[in-house]
């Protein structure tokens, strides 16, 4: 009996030893019973494809659409204005020209062209004929009546001509001018909406905006010393006889009127017979104090210093004030040149390139016209005639100190186009011919 109870007493104790250590011994029987339950179900599920589901579709993407998407136009947004544009400008720029595909079977060996002095870089047309084998020759004109008179009858021989705004009206109506065919224009992209569409010719069917300007008054600063303002220096006998013989005015039937005009205080297309007599004894009693009429060689004249006083056009003023490098008259400017827009007001006026009705070389006219309206060809001849380009990707190659003269007063700023008035021309304006005539005789 004492037996049994020393057994039960044992087996109790060794129940209790076993249950005491047990729990270290199961130990390592719960830890991978807890592995597998854990890693597969938890680590591999997630970490695995998190690692490349995950990061491939977040990480990669990332790089490429997240941070392109976020970065560039993060990078362009605020300069949209000027970069953006200037980027879409470039692609236009070499776009439409590689989209101008020129079959040069078409081309003709020459083109004739009949322009204003000193307003097409004779490098452009040299490198014009180095890339299409096309031979440009170009006379030039004083005045759009003597361009007209001269192609007028259809045999000039001319393919491309510049005239101002209100010829082209006259030119269109008399079918003198061939109607473009756009899709062989594609430069066209680049030119700036507000000198397109305008009054002379809507839609642009028969011409492109060349070079946008004012009429005015150059003077040389060094001998008239204090700033007019006034037409009246010109027309004003107390103030004109002080430079007598040193006085240019342009050989224009319709400027030289206008401007007398405006002095009076009328409208440039003002045609009642009461204001043009006025206008013509203003001109008469001006006459014995110019040296003469010229629209072509004024710039030499006031850069010399022959001229001291010009009735101008501002782009040629500015030519005077820091020459002409090319052509063939090079000739030195002169930094003492100043140029003005009188407080009456004057003209404005808008220069467009044009293919004659009668030229035999139209489709080669049209690559030509292309070729013209290319922004680094553009800015190029904007550099030579110092104008203003109706261009808007060749404004943004054009050098700073250039900028500057504009802003000086070389070209029309907001007040000034305020006060400026386009040449319209109509059944009653044909008077002028009549008032020029009379003024020459």
């Amino acid at each position: 009996m004492a037996r049994l109870r020393l057994m039960v007493v044992l087996l109790i104790a060794m129940l209790v030893i076993t249950a005491c250590g047990g729990g270290s011994a199961a130990q390592p029987t719960a830890a991978p019973a807890a592995a597998p339950t854990n890693a597969p179900a938890a680590e591999a599920p997630t970490a695995a494809p998190a690692a490349t589901a995950a990061e491939a579709p977040t990480t990669a993407p990332a790089a490429t659409a997240a941070e392109a998407p976020t970065a560039a136009p993060q990078a362009t947004a605020p300069e949209q204005p000027t970069a953006a544009p200037a980027a879409t400008a470039e692609a236009p720029t070499a776009a439409p020209v590689a989209d101008l595909v020129v079959d040069k079977t078409k081309l003709s060996k020459e083109l004739h062209i009949f322009n204003w002095a000193d307003y097409l870089d004779p490098d452009v047309l040299t490198d014009f004929q180095k890339e299409y084998g096309v031979k440009v020759t170009m006379d030039v004109y004083d005045n759009n009546e003597d361009m007209i008179a001269k192609v007028r009858p259809g045999n000039s021989g001319y393919d491309v001509v510049f005239p101002s705004d209100y010829a082209v009206d006259i030119m269109a109506r008399e079918k003198l001018l061939e109607k473009l065919d756009k899709s062989l224009l594609p430069n066209f992209a680049h030119l700036k909406p507000e000198n397109l569409n305008l009054y002379y010719d809507k839609g642009n069917v028969y011409s492109i905006p060349y070079n946008l300007g004012l009429t005015g008054i150059a003077y040389n600063k060094s001998k008239i010393t204090t700033p007019p303002d006034s037409w009246g220096i010109l027309f004003d006998p107390a103030q004109v006889k002080q430079y007598q013989g040193e006085v240019s005015m342009l050989d224009d039937s319709r400027e030289v009127p206008g401007a007398a005009l405006k002095y009076l205080g009328k409208s440039l297309n003002d045609t009642d017979p009461a204001d043009l007599e006025k206008a013509k004894q203003l001109i008469l009693d001006q006459k014995p104090f110019i040296s003469g009429y010229d629209s072509s060689n004024f710039g030499r004249n006031l850069a010399s210093g022959q001229v001291v006083l010009a009735h101008a056009y501002n782009n040629t003023a500015l030519q005077a004030r820091v020459g002409v490098s090319g052509g063939d008259q090079p000739y030195s400017g002169n930094p003492d040149i100043a140029f003005f827009f009188p407080k009456e007001g004057g003209t404005i006026w808008q220069d467009n390139a044009c293919i004659l009705s009668s030229s035999r070389n139209k489709y080669t006219a049209h690559v030509f016209l292309n070729y013209l309206m290319r922004p680094e060809v553009a800015a190029k001849n904007t550099k030579f005639n110092l104008g203003v380009t109706p261009n808007a990707d060749a404004d943004k190659l054009l050098p700073a100190d250039l900028q500057e003269l504009y802003k000086e007063g070389f070209a029309p700023n907001a007040d000034v186009i305020k006060r400026a008035e386009w040449i319209e021309r109509n059944d009653k304006t044909s008077v002028f011919d009549d008032l020029w005539t009379a003024i020459h005789s």
